[in-house]
């Protein structure tokens, strides 16, 4: 995942709607949004547990360049420094194994079309982040 500042708001956003949906109250929705923007919004955050039985692990799910750094930030434990690598396309043939190609539409945010489209990856993580801010709360 590369998710940027934005995305992460759109995705904290929308399980905070999700879960007033289902009678949450706005104070603890709040709460709850507040836990996941420490927990995952911070580029190269040290290891965090959040599930008991798996221990400390690296949370980070905003790595995009443009994302906060966390001021206890660690990133020489992620790859590529705790910068998200951009996607790139891949091509496939019957020849050969997966392999990209840098031919076709570029795989930048900048090639998607409108802000829904921008948003879709996260909104795709909405039912996770409900199943979190269960468990925070």
């Amino acid at each position: 995942m590369a998710l940027d500042p934005y995305q992460m708001g759109y995705f904290i956003e929308q399980v905070g709607l999700a879960a007033t949906s289902f009678g949450v109250t706005a104070d603890d929705a709040m709460a709850a949004g507040m836990a996941l923007t420490k927990l995952f919004d911070y580029r190269c955050s040290p290891r965090t547990t959040v599930v008991k039985a798996q221990g400390p692990q690296l949370q980070s799910m905003c790595t995009d360049p443009s994302c906060p750094l966390d001021p206890m930030s660690q990133c020489g434990l992620e790859d590529n420094n705790g910068t998200a690598l951009m996607p790139v396309n891949v091509t496939m043939n019957s020849t050969s194994s997966m392999m990209p190609s840098a031919s076709g539409p570029m795989s930048t945010p900048a090639a998607f079309k409108g802000e829904a489209a921008r948003m879709g990856g996260a909104a795709t993580f909405a039912v996770v982040g409900a199943g979190l801010a269960y468990l925070v709360l």
